[in-house]
């Protein structure tokens, strides 16, 4: 193979770490990252030929793919190109999402050969798969890359049967836009990283309701702790989703 491309929409981090943990089983290869949640994510555009291959991770919102990390996507095609479709979830469920990532890719000239779904912390309730993926995670997506690995290279392109189908569970949640504290400095980090331009740089602790796309990048990014989401929210989540998202998800593998 020419070139491993890790392409993820990982605000807080957690899928691109997924999605690392299954690159490195081409650890001889070289590597490109194309991270569709930075600010400039919504301007790269490529074709990428059938000598390659790309590691595509989402997270699931509310059991579907994020509408922006669809729109930017949607900007990468390919020419009989091997994929590799990863789905990060927040210690509950997956739904459609894996389902939905599969269909876009093969419609975009990707040739699925594998799809794996990962448990991982909760990017609006942490305490919900804390530390996710962990050590035991990242060696089962490691060995989850080598078996994948195997496949491609024995020639093997058939898309796997993944759980989900058509009509896609409707899409809900979002609007839940994080308030700033008095332990708000001004330093701007959460303005500059934001994937949609939704912070005022020039006064960050305003976020516009409009744009904001619930990701909680701008949570995970201060580096005074000084962004939350506002608290009836979240207790009203953990009351709403608490019982759904205990306990131990475990990874999966689809060949």
């Amino acid at each position: 193979m020419k070139q491993i491309n890790e392409i993820y929409f990982s605000p807080c981090g957690t899928t691109k770490k997924a999605v690392d943990q299954i690159a490195a089983a081409w650890a001889e290869e070289e590597k490109k990252a194309w991270d569709l949640s930075a600010p400039e994510g919504g301007s790269l555009r490529a074709e990428f030929p059938a000598e390659e291959i790309c590691i595509v991770g989402m997270p699931a919102y509310g059991g579907r793919v994020p509408l922006t990390a669809l729109e930017r996507l949607a900007n990468l095609k390919g020419k009989n190109t091997p994929a590799i479709a990863v789905v990060t979830y927040g210690n509950r469920a997956f739904d459609d999402t894996l389902a939905e990532l599969c269909q876009i890719l093969t419609a975009q000239g990707f040739v699925v050969c594998g799809a794996v779904a990962s448990a991982t912390e909760h990017s609006i309730m942490p305490q919900f798969g804390a530390g996710r993926p962990d050590e035991r995670d990242c060696a089962e997506l490691r060995e989850f890359g080598k078996q994948i690995r195997e496949k491609i290279e024995a020639g093997e392109t058939g898309c796997p049967q993944v759980p989900g189908k058509e009509p896609f569970v409707e899409r809900h949640g979002g609007g839940i836009v994080p308030v700033t504290s008095n332990a708000c400095e001004g330093c701007g980090q959460c303005a500059a990283e934001c994937p949609v331009g939704a912070i005022s740089k020039e006064e960050p602790w305003k976020t516009d309701k409009d744009v904001c796309v619930s990701c909680m990048r701008c949570i995970h990014v201060c580096p005074r702790k000084a962004r939350m989401v506002p608290e009836p929210v979240a207790a009203a989540l953990v009351e709403r989703l608490g019982k759904l998202c205990a306990g131990r998800k475990e990874n999966s593998l689809y060949l």
